[in-house]
This record gives structure tokens, sequence and C-alpha cells, in this order.
């Protein structure tokens, strides 16, 4: 994998979904939805952003008292200055080793500080090409399963090759046809949701 801008370290991991906090003033954090990877040596574990938390510390609190008296200046000096505490939870999807990629959980979690990064568009057209992920995400119920798999459908579309997005938002649709036939009612949220 190329060098990247580290994204953040990580603070906690479990089986299924590791935390990272992120502390960039300079760029955007991910949005929901998009792929991460964690450097685990000879292991890449991927996972989809779904929670992204803005901690309050006591300063902060001072100064959203402190009201109107706020100048977007002083605003910006905080967010340049100061560690605003963020923290950004991801789902566990799949994992690459000797240049395979598995889709479904790492064989072992991220450990405290390993970096994050912010996967490449070659990296998520690799990574979500193939459908097996969507049973980790449709089954996981610390996320909002739905909102997220729909969100990771429009992100690897986006990262088609140019005239494959609508080719492989057919082949995802057919696959979500088939594993929700009989819970019609959340193939059609989802389904709403990736064309929207």
């Amino acid at each position: 994998m190329d060098e990247q801008i580290i994204l953040g370290r990580v603070l906690r991991s479990g089986t299924t979904t590791f935390t990272f906090g992120y502390n960039r003033p300079d760029e955007p954090p991910p949005v929901f939805g998009a792929l991460v990877r964690a450097d685990l040596g000879r292991v890449q574990a991927f996972g989809l952003v779904y929670d992204v938390v803005v901690n309050d510390d006591p300063f902060v609190r001072q100064i959203v008292a402190a009201g109107d008296a706020l100048t977007e200046t002083k605003i910006q000096d905080m967010r340049q200055r100061r560690q605003v505490p963020v923290e950004i939870t991801a789902l566990a999807i799949a994992y690459c080793q000797n240049d395979s990629i598995y889709q479904r959980i790492p064989p072992r979690p991220p450990g405290a500080l390993h970096p994050i990064y912010r996967s490449t568009d070659e990296e998520v057209r690799q990574v979500l090409q193939g459908t097996d992920y969507f049973h980790t995400v449709l089954n996981n119920l610390q996320c909002p399963a739905e909102e997220l798999l729909a969100a990771s459908l429009r992100e690897a579309a986006r990262c088609q090759l140019p005239g494959n997005d609508r080719a492989y938002l057919l082949e995802a649709g057919r696959t979500l046809a088939r594993l929700l036939a009989i819970d019609l009612p959340r193939l059609d949220a989802i389904l709403r949701r990736i064309t929207s």
C-alpha cells in the first residue's frame, strides 16, 4: 500500500469494530460509510465508518456558555490549536493478507495506536467488489445496517472505473434481492437509500 497520511490511531477495538481518535483540523473526517484501513503489519483490516462522536470537555463547555460573544475567529482558533476529541468507529468487514482480499471479519482486531488510513479509490474498488460483506453489515446490531450498506454501495459505485457504476449497483441490487427476499420492507429501504 502506498504511503498516505494517517487519519488517526486506534483507541480501542474488538472482534467486529475499531474506534480511532481523529484530530486533523486541516481536512474533514471520513464520512459515514467511508472505507478506512488499519495496518497490522502483514495484514490490513478494512472497516466502514458508522459512528463519529465529537466529545466535549470542560473548556469547550465554557466556550459554548459564552454564547453570542464567541466570534468566528475564536472558534477557528480553538479548532486549530486545541485537541478537539473526535472518535470514529468502523465496522470491520474485510482484510487483505498476502495480496488477497477476504470479505469477512479480520483474524484479529487492530491493537491500540495502530495507524488508520483513508482508503484509496482503488482499495474501495477491490475491497467492496464482492458482496460477502453484505452479511456482516446486515447482521450487525451495533450500527444502522441499512443506512451503512447503502452508503458503502454509493461510495463503491463512485469509485468504479468510468461507465461501471451502474453495472456495479445492478449486481449489488440483485444480490440484495436474493438475500432479503423474505424481508421486502428492509430490501426496499436499502434500495431507496442507494438511489437517493
